[in-house]
């Protein structure tokens, strides 16, 4: 009874004994791919997807990472663009819950291009073109700010002139008034395009994920210069629709349809053209899109390179003649000083032009990686942009 006992027993402590094996075979198989939040799968889909860096092959956010020192590193020079970008994928809170809130999908091992690791990319290609633009808003609304400056220090030296002169009885009150008011205008301006510098330098800390010291950075002293030519995109619109995942994965919604039984009711045949309608709805707004991304990349070069060529190099002639005159006792220290606040103003005209080509020339390079369209220009972290990617991919 005995032996027969243990004759059945050991059929059961074997299975039980395999059963613990496979377990812990299958539990090491599956930790391999983790030990990095399938990051390493992501980063494949990512060539030539970010926003400013080219084909450039960057690090992201890996869990229980501490990328502190790479940041702080690349604090330590005036922070560019690239910088920018690359501290954010870094850095930003709202990738980092977008990534973890994914990371079952993410760590799939059925391929790189799973649906969380495509929705994943959307998301980062979205991040860095968020980042580049609060660099562009932040470099132009502090250069902007300081020609503000200029031109109110302008206008109080001719302030102060007036005064004196009132004083003595050359110029009436009238026009000392007149002066006052002048300065009174520079003063709210000067004002409002120091709290735009501010807002837009605390939208990128926010883009970046920085606190603390890190906050201090130190930004460049003006936007890059015009590129020589502008891009001619002929097929912007195929190059778009290409790219587009949403248009993608509504196109594989609708082949499964038509792999299918044809449709037995009418609730069926309403659902198969719902879903070839989307495919159309989503083509004709993607066309849209793409045409207007690209309209805005053309007009803002055009308006930029104006101001460049035409206008900038016109307002420093009459300044240089209004100087002559000036000198020459034709024209009064007032006419000068008022020009000296014009060109400056004109200066912060063409600085403005400059940095919407550049805003616009980030969103066209956002569509061309296959980037949905930005509804607003917050960072994920404060719009939600990287968690509502999240929870698709999820």
């Amino acid at each position: 009874m005995k032996k027969l006992l243990n004759t059945r027993a050991t059929p059961a402590l074997r299975l039980s004994a395999m059963t613990v094996l496979l377990l812990a075979l299958s539990g090491q198989a599956l930790a391999a791919p983790d030990a990095d939040g399938g990051v390493a799968g992501l980063q494949q889909l990512l060539n030539g997807k970010l926003v400013g860096l080219g084909d450039t092959s960057v690090p992201i956010a890996r869990p229980g990472a501490d990328t502190s020192a790479l940041v702080n590193e690349l604090l330590k020079a005036p922070l560019g663009a690239e910088a920018a970008v690359r501290i954010a994928l870094l850095n930003n809170p709202g990738l980092q819950v977008s990534l973890g809130s994914a990371g079952v999908g993410l760590s799939d091992t059925v391929g790189a291009a799973s649906p969380a690791r495509r929705k994943a990319q959307q998301t980062l290609t979205r991040l860095s073109t968020d980042a580049r633009k609060a660099w562009i808003e932040a470099v132009a609304a502090a250069q902007s700010a300081r020609y503000v400056r200029e031109a109110k220090e302008a206008t109080e030296a001719a302030g102060e002139l007036a005064r004196r002169m009132t004083q003595v009885g050359n110029i009436s009150k009238f026009q000392q008034a007149r002066e006052q008011a002048t300065l009174s205008d520079a003063a709210v301006q000067l004002a409002k395009s120091q709290q735009a510098a501010f807002n837009a330098r605390e939208k990128l800390i926010v883009t970046l994920g920085l606190w603390g010291a890190q906050t201090g950075f130190e930004l460049p002293g003006e936007l890059p210069a015009l590129p020589p030519q502008a891009q001619d995109l002929p097929d912007i619109e195929t190059r778009v629709l290409k790219q587009s995942e949403a248009l993608r994965l509504a196109q594989v919604q609708w082949q499964r349809q038509l792999a299918g039984p044809r449709p037995a009711s009418a609730d069926d045949l309403w659902d198969a053209m719902g879903d070839a309608a989307t495919v159309r709805e989503l083509a004709v707004k993607t066309r849209s899109e793409a045409r207007q991304a690209y309209n805005d990349y053309r007009t803002t070069y055009d308006l930029a390179r104006h101001y460049r060529d035409e206008v900038m190099p016109l307002r420093k002639f009459i300044n240089d003649e209004v100087v002559l005159r000036y000198n020459g006792m034709l024209l009064s220290v007032f006419d000068l000083l008022a020009d000296t606040r014009a060109q400056v103003l004109a200066t912060g005209s063409a600085i403005e032009a400059q940095r919407d080509f550049w805003l616009a020339e980030a969103e066209l390079q956002a569509m061309l990686a296959g980037a949905p369209v930005a509804l607003s220009s917050g960072a994920p972290a404060s719009s939600g942009t990287a968690a509502g990617g999240a929870a698709a991919a999820h």
